[in-house]
């Protein structure tokens, strides 16, 4: 999360952060992300009278040389603690891995460093630099980044 909770500044600029991606690359998911080689996950789960509920989502973002970012990750707190984003993460890891993707990259929040840090580790994500993401009141993100092993190639059996 990229406010503080108890900081009614931070918290306006959270909101607006998420009012601006609503309108922007979420207002187009198929074209920000599935035309563009990337991809949109979303968890679902049943609820008590059967209909599906959202978890969770994660994209992928294709950039530049094989490079892409992972953006939108977040399950909703009631939720968490499951393994929905573990799931999510390991699926787009195995995806990007399998369309010869050759690094992902990811901010997280420096005020969830702890949290956040285990998490992406535990996939072979590294701490990059810290940026600031907005001042008064400060906030830090920092970029994350994985570099995914190619996929082993076939050779063809030898002719008899």
């Amino acid at each position: 999360m990229l406010y503080s909770k108890n900081d009614p500044v931070s918290r306006s600029r959270w909101e607006n952060y998420v009012t601006k991606s609503i309108k922007s690359d979420l207002a187009d998911i198929e074209g920000t992300y599935m035309k563009t080689s990337g991809n949109f996950w979303v968890a679902t789960v049943e609820g008590n009278n059967g209909e599906r509920k959202v978890a969770g989502m994660i994209a992928l973002e294709p950039k530049s040389n094989g490079n892409a970012e992972v953006r939108r990750v977040s399950v909703h707190p009631g939720y968490q603690r499951m393994g929905i984003g573990r799931k999510l993460i390991t699926h787009l890891v195995q995806w990007a891995t399998t369309r010869h993707f050759k690094t992902l990259t990811l901010t997280a929040s420096y005020t969830e460093k702890t949290s956040a840090v285990k998490f992406y580790t535990s996939f072979g994500f590294q701490i990059g630099e810290n940026i600031m993401f907005w001042e008064n009141p400060s906030h830090e993100v920092f970029w994350m980044t994985k570099t995914l092993s190619p996929l082993p190639t076939c050779q063809p059996a030898p002719q008899l």
